[in-house]
């Protein structure tokens, strides 16, 4: 115990706010862009005929696959958490899907779905432990690729390329599906 109250009180001395107060050098940072999105107005007026559609028939409604319900709704709650003008759709989609097939890496969370209800594997531990290092390890991921990316690293060209020949097939693919 008196080790512990020494090792208290020298760490008191090192966090304190007074020890937080260090020059922070900034004349060697660079600005690299600026994204500004400007929300498109809507018309929110309550004007119109009036009249209020209701169900039509029994069983008149298509039939969802349950992935993609539960992805929605994964979607719609990282909308409501950030706002509506902060992501794209398909920036929240990406993240999301991003971090499901990270998580479909660790065989323990998915034994436990095979012998758990849903509802019991919804409150395990280790899934929100899992999800918490799989959000770290894709922001760690991304952000040192976008540090090397910016900082005009070999091979940039290269990728830029890449890029434009992976978005030409998608594109192309995209076209001939309409």
């Amino acid at each position: 115990m008196e080790m512990l109250s020494i090792f208290l009180r020298l760490l008191e001395k090192v966090i304190a706010d007074s020890s937080w107060a260090a020059e922070v050098d900034l004349s060697d940072v660079v600005l690299v862009g600026v994204k500004h999105n400007k929300g498109t107005a809507v018309d929110i007026s309550l004007t119109g005929d009036g009249e209020v559609k209701g169900i039509s028939a029994a069983g008149t409604g298509a039939r969802k696959e349950p992935k993609y319900v539960a992805l929605q709704v994964v979607i719609d709650k990282m909308n409501d958490l950030f706002g509506a003008e902060s992501f794209s759709e398909s920036q929240v989609r990406e993240f999301v899907q991003g971090l499901v097939q990270r998580l479909l890496a660790y065989p323990d969370l998915v034994n436990q779905t095979k012998v758990n209800s849903k509802k019991q594997f919804m409150e395990s531990q280790d899934f929100q432990a899992a999800v918490i290092e799989a959000v770290v390890d894709n922001q760690e991921a991304h952000n040192t690729m976008a540090d090397y990316f910016f900082s005009d690293g070999r091979g940039i060209n290269a990728v830029i390329m890449a890029l434009a020949d992976a978005f030409y097939e998608a594109a192309i693919d995209q076209r001939t599906d309409v």
